[in-house]
């Protein structure tokens, strides 16, 4: 039974009750560590109590005692003391006991800490630094004796103290996506402190065509900033939109990172702020996710459907049985597209699912494409320069060249 190895621990190494009962961690429900250990040493104790009522004080039973007692259990010390042996405890194999007498202090170090923020914050997540000697330690015990149920020193530590922290601060402590977090170097005493980030979803739609030199229209990021009280945001969107490109319709995916915000508002209240017709960039459907969602969002890129409006300028005379030609033609069709790094020729394969268009005027067209959201759409309109296969210009015969592009929907 693993509750039996206890005792051949205790024979090899002395260990305080938060460590003995951390090796047993996952036997049991209700009990902290220290009460787990305590109520071990408890059992063990009147186990060999019952061996020597019926079989007598063996050397084997008295060693088990004193081990029981050199790993600070008191009544094996005064079971011992009654039989005229003086025993003292020995320092914890693991920790030293320089660790868990000292959860109290350290929980009023981290609380005065996170407090030092001046910030709002509703949950906190906590950190250690623990020595690796201590680690190393805790490692040979469970290797050596194949325990299956224990948990590590850190997990114990971050957990006790944020049962203290969350009862100084009346904050919830949590370790999903908390808003502050404070981490405890065990061997110092010092608290380092984070303002994690807020990660905002949204749809952004770019409503006006004139941008700046970076090929951006602005942002009201100063809006959210100001809502959050932040240092910065940063955007992370799905996908680029080619320079000159409005984003109309339902808009494209993006996210902002709202870096050490001082303040929480609610969604409704940043809204209020981003009221402001401005700015090139709208932002509608604001909702708050995880940190995940970014890599998320960027691993879609690829599988969104684009819809585009392209106004585009001929070299000759388009007509009606040339757009339903390329309608035809360009039904579920591969595109491959070709990009130069230097010497590296990279080949990006995209599908177009729909294309349509209409005649506007003489050697003017517009175009409708549905396709995949990696699709270079100049490029597919006037060949990329023979860096893509098939194109509308390629497979008209002759010069395609857009004036105009519009994103009118993207279904992610």
């Amino acid at each position: 039974m693993s509750i039996e190895r206890a005792m051949d621990i205790l024979r090899k190494y002395p260990l305080c009750d938060h460590c003995l009962g951390r090796l047993f961690a996952r036997l049991g429900t209700g009990l902290s560590n220290e009460e787990r250990g305590r109520s071990i040493k408890d059992y063990l104790l009147m186990r060999i109590h019952e061996r020597i009522l019926s079989e007598g004080l063996s050397d084997e039973l008295l060693n088990d005692v004193k081990a029981l007692a050199l790993s600070g259990h008191e009544p094996s010390i005064k079971f011992l003391s009654n039989m005229g042996i003086n025993a003292s405890p020995a320092k914890c194999y693991v920790c030293g006991n320089a660790i868990f007498n000292r959860l109290d202090e350290w929980a009023i170090t981290i609380a005065n800490s996170l407090r030092s923020l001046g910030i709002e914050f509703r949950s906190f997540r906590l950190g250690s630094k623990v020595p690796l000697d201590i680690l190393n330690r805790e490692l040979s015990i469970t290797t050596e004796f194949s325990l299956s149920s224990a948990e590590s020193i850190k997990r114990e530590i971050n957990r006790e103290l944020g049962k203290r922290v969350s009862a100084i601060l009346g904050v919830p402590f949590s370790r999903e996506e908390p808003d502050v977090e404070a981490v405890i170097d065990v061997n110092t005493g010092s608290v380092d402190v984070q303002v994690m980030p807020i990660y905002i979803s949204a749809r952004y739609r770019k409503v006006h065509r004139l941008i700046n030199r970076e090929g951006q229209g602005r942002w009201p990021i100063d809006k959210v900033a100001q809502a959050y009280g932040a240092r910065d945001v940063i955007i992370h969107t799905g996908g680029e939109d080619p320079v000159g490109v409005r984003v109309l319709g339902n808009g494209r995916p993006v996210i902002l990172q709202v870096v050490k915000p001082a303040r929480r508002p609610s969604i409704n209240d940043v809204y209020s702020l981003l009221r402001d017709s401005g700015y090139d960039i709208v932002l509608d459907n604001l909702s708050r996710v995880r940190a995940s969602a970014v890599d998320k969002m960027k691993a879609r890129i690829r599988d969104y459907v684009i819809t585009y409006r392209v106004l585009a300028i001929t070299a000759n005379s388009i007509t009606d049985e040339n757009i339903k030609s390329l309608h035809d033609y360009f039904r579920n069709r591969q595109v491959v597209q070709l990009f130069r790094r230097g010497r590296r020729v990279r080949r990006r394969v995209s599908m177009v699912y729909e294309l349509d268009g209409r005649v506007v005027g003489d050697r003017f067209v517009e175009f409708l494409i549905r396709c995949q959201g990696n699709l270079y759409i100049r490029g597919f309109v006037h060949g990329g320069y023979g860096n893509v296969e098939p194109s509308i210009a390629g497979t008209l015969g002759f010069s395609v060249r857009p004036v105009e592009v519009d994103i009118l929907n993207i279904s992610d």
